[in-house]
């Protein structure tokens, strides 16, 4: 009877509750986070959520939903601690959406802060991470947005949905980005975003009180780092060319000239891509091999007949074009600025480990600038729309 007892007060007291446990009114819930580089100190701010101006049971009132702390500091240990001199509470990074990195700070090198956001136990590894192109991160955490109370949650779904259905944009979260600075072969890729119109406008709340706000967001280009500086941008065209050569396309639009400025709207429905490589005269070769779905969503010219199967062959063949065409370009920049981007090296190491023995030291600037590159893409369309040939005369 002894032993029993005696085994049940162990097991009370093991049962003792949360001892690290912390009260949601004790802490400042972070989802964005912006890093800038001034006077040769890091800039970090946060943006955190005011809770009474979200609540579903209050009406909001006069206060923003969010409010922006700021820290400065020669290491970002530092910068994040001296905010507390301001913050009534402790920060809480559980929930962080989005990581906006300054374009200066960007061209200076990420290894360092990004290493120490690692580090932290509180992170969560799937959080984006974006590059503020043209202006500082900490105005981009400032603007007020349309529909979402909440501008690092609504700059989150954009992103997602960007890429989902447009393709220039890649949703990059911390996880993939630790993975590309830490593995050969492979260069780091991140979406930018700049601010239309002017910021000051985006600060106030009369910037979401018309119809199309002054001051707003929108994510343009894709930054191209090497090692962990940012060193060019990929314009529209090689962004599409970029996520559809990684595999991340899953939907986009494709305009097919059939006229005087007429064009055939293609949707893409899926892309799958897959990389072969080979050694041939001591240089390595790369077989991109892309599968495309299709449907045609706008048919502007009355003459091209959707029943004819010549007319479809056609414009398959035309689709095949712009999808190659888009993919030649990021390779030329990516080899123009001697980074890969798009990660043949690192297909070259798991294909041939000993051949990347040889070259790794030497791959973005001498190695993968001549490698041949040669598409095999095939393009399928499925369906021309509900009425096929449209009855308009």
């Amino acid at each position: 009877m002894r032993c029993k007892w005696a085994v049940i007060i162990l097991c009370l007291l093991m049962l003792t509750g949360c001892w690290s446990r912390r009260e949601l009114n004790e802490l400042l819930i972070v989802l964005g986070v912006g890093i800038d580089w001034e006077d040769g100190e890091y800039l970090i701010s946060f943006q955190v959520v005011n809770p009474s101006e979200i609540s579903a049971q209050k009406k909001g009132g006069d206060r923003p939903p969010s409010t922006l702390f700021q820290g400065r500091g020669k290491t970002m240990f530092e910068a994040a601690r001296s905010l507390t001199a301001e913050a009534p509470r402790k920060v809480y990074m559980g929930h962080l959406q989005l990581y906006v990195i300054s374009e200066k700070l960007a061209r200076k090198g990420i290894k360092e802060f990004i290493d120490n956001s690692f580090r932290d136990n509180e992170l969560r590894m799937d959080f984006n991470i974006v590059v503020a192109r043209g202006t500082k991160a900490e105005n981009i955490l400032k603007l007020y947005t349309p529909l979402e109370k909440l501008s690092s949650h609504s700059m989150k779904q954009s992103l997602e949905t960007s890429q989902k259905n447009w393709a220039p944009t890649a949703a990059i979260t911390l996880d993939e980005t630790l993975n590309k600075l830490s593995n050969p072969g492979y260069e780091l890729a991140l979406t930018g975003i700049q601010i239309i119109g002017d910021p000051q406008i985006g600060e106030s709340k009369h910037n979401v009180e018309s119809f199309l706000p002054p001051s707003r967001f929108r994510y343009s280009g894709i930054a191209a780092f090497k090692e962990d500086k940012l060193i060019g941008w990929l314009d529209q065209q090689e962004s599409k060319g970029y996520t559809d050569i990684t595999d991340n396309l899953d939907s986009t639009s494709i305009e097919v000239a059939c006229g005087e400025h007429k064009y055939m709207g293609i949707e893409v429905t899926s892309s799958d891509t897959k990389l072969k490589t080979k050694i041939q005269n001591g240089l390595p070769e790369v077989n991109v091999q892309v599968r495309v779905e299709a449907n045609i969503v706008d048919r502007p010219c009355i003459d091209v007949d959707l029943m004819d199967p010549a007319t479809m062959k056609h414009l398959e063949e035309e689709t095949k074009k712009i999808v190659q065409s888009n993919m030649e370009a990021t390779v030329a920049h990516a080899k123009q600025i001697k980074s890969d981007i798009i990660g043949f090296g690192n297909q070259v190491g798991k294909e041939h480990p000993a051949y990347w023995e040889q070259v790794k030291d030497e791959w973005n600037d001498e190695t993968f600038p001549k490698t041949k590159v040669h598409y095999d893409i095939q393009v399928f369309i499925r369906k021309t729309g509900t009425t096929g040939n449209t009855t308009m005369k």
